[in-house]
């Protein structure tokens, strides 16, 4: 089964995250029926993926996080503990931001792996939720089992906004480029 799915920026290559803990790396304009690339260092299943122009972005449900650097061909992995759910690349490359199931989003830096932020209070404990950074990189948001979006001020750590959406599980929040708004299902 496939949990998630990215295409690159030239949409020439599509990076798959499975429930067999890999990351799998197709080519969009051969007709081979075999990946061109399988990353396989996970010991469980790859719940998210995100791509660079340079690298890949996942994270496991055996609470780690992974980036593979194309160009270097190196992979450096996080551990955070909990089940990761959602990762995402900050708009600058510097930062990741992790989602994971003891609700809490946490902001590390790429290269070193530090903890530069925890962020808290929305409830992420059983589903698969999503996590994003502002089109600025100035707010921290996270969707919740709750039904409500929640943002946070990415450098004071503070909640500044709890959106009510519906009475169920919020769990897709991508941000439109370029776009004043927020779209949550």
């Amino acid at each position: 089964k496939v949990n998630c799915v990215q295409f690159n920026e030239e949409d020439t290559i599509i990076v798959s995250g499975s429930i067999d803990s890999t990351v799998r790396c197709w080519d969009c304009r051969s007709r081979r029926p075999d990946p061109v690339q399988v990353l396989d260092e996970a010991k469980d299943g790859i719940s998210s993926v995100k791509l660079s122009a340079t690298e890949i972005l996942s994270g496991s449900v055996d609470g780690r996080v992974r980036r593979y650097d194309l160009r270097g061909g190196q992979l450096y992995s996080d551990y955070i503990g909990s089940p990761i759910t959602s990762v995402c690349f900050s708009k600058d490359g510097q930062c990741v931001l992790v989602a994971s199931l003891d609700s809490t989003l946490r902001l590390l830096d790429k290269d070193t792996g530090e903890l530069l932020g925890e962020y808290t209070g929305h409830r992420s404990t059983t589903y698969r939720l999503d996590c994003v950074l502002s089109e600025q990189d100035t707010h921290v948001g996270c969707a919740s089992e709750d039904g409500h979006v929640y943002f946070w001020d990415l450098v004071e750590g503070s909640l500044v906004l709890s959106l009510p959406v519906g009475t169920g599980v919020v769990q897709s929040l991508p941000f439109p480029p370029r776009l004043p708004c927020v779209l949550a299902a």
